[in-house]
């Protein structure tokens, strides 16, 4: 009987695209099959089925409710959230995957598996096999392309200002404003979660921006950076609810920043997947 790994994707889209496909890498790599963890909350109101146009085996659960179960499962995972004082192994502390096989076949239970970072034993062209066989549903993806051919975009850079849930580390929209305005022979795409950001940089001339249907809000009242518990108890200083809409509309900015020449702007996952789409799609 063929043993199952359980691909746990939270977080925001970048961290949960960066679990899906290292999780289907380590699946194929293993031969184990793959179950997608995809709960619909606060950091992503988005199903998968809104998202993906592949079908696969996915079910909807916090991680809170893996707890009774924990002991079932081998934990292959960066970090135990909920302090359930399980043993674990985090694949991001090793470069050479035959110790993570060699983890998996030490066990005949199914594997709980949960990274926001792409491992480093996994490699790129390990990863694009995967991106490219689940793509995002064809009116994401047509949006994306539309934006692109009506703005007529072909060289240009892509901004993305994150602000909402980075705090202090989020990029400095200041600096790059001045950045912008002084490079009128350049085209720019900017993008950013939070709305009155991308009004700003709108008025530029060389700046496109796309309108979104909707924005990530707040979860309660407070600044973007309030403490605030998330559906599994977790209490993180990120007061952010992305609703299924913006999720949705944060993906087709994804596309666009992924076909332009990406100038880095903080340690998003975000970011990070658009260079991943960029180098997988090339």
């Amino acid at each position: 009987m063929t043993r199952s790994i359980y691909i746990y994707c939270d977080g925001g889209f970048g961290n949960r695209y960066n679990a899906l496909l290292s999780g289907l890498v380590v699946a194929e790599l293993a031969g184990l099959e793959p179950t997608i963890v995809w709960p619909t909350n606060n950091w992503c109101g988005a199903s998968f089925e809104e998202i993906f146009e592949k079908p696969m085996n996915v079910i909807n659960r916090e991680l809170s409710s893996f707890v009774a179960e924990k002991e079932r499962f081998h934990h292959l995972m960066e970090e135990d959230h909920l302090q359930m004082q399980v043993s674990f192994l985090s694949p991001r502390a090793i470069t050479d995957f035959e110790q993570v096989r060699q983890f998996i076949d030490a066990s005949t239970k199914d594997i709980f598996y949960y990274v926001a970072l792409v491992p480093a034993c996994i490699n790129i062209g390990q990863i694009s096999k995967h991106l490219v066989a689940n793509p995002f549903r064809s009116e994401i993806t047509e949006r994306a392309k539309s934006f692109l051919s009506s703005h007529a975009l072909i060289e240009f850079f892509g901004i993305q200002i994150r602000k909402t849930d980075f705090g202090a580390g989020g990029a400095d929209d200041q600096n790059l404003f001045n950045l912008i305005s002084g490079r009128a022979d350049a085209q720019f795409f900017v993008c950013s979660d939070d709305k009155d950001v991308e009004r700003r940089f709108a008025a530029l001339p060389n700046v496109h921006i796309y309108e979104k249907r909707a924005h990530v809000e707040k979860l309660v009242q407070g600044d973007w950076n309030s403490h605030t518990a998330d559906h599994s108890g977790r209490v993180y200083a990120c007061n952010v609810n992305r609703g299924a809409l913006s999720v949705l509309e944060a993906i087709v900015d994804l596309l666009v920043l992924s076909k332009s020449r990406v100038v880095r702007t903080s340690g998003s996952t975000f970011l990070n997947a658009a260079l991943m789409i960029q180098n997988c799609t090339r």
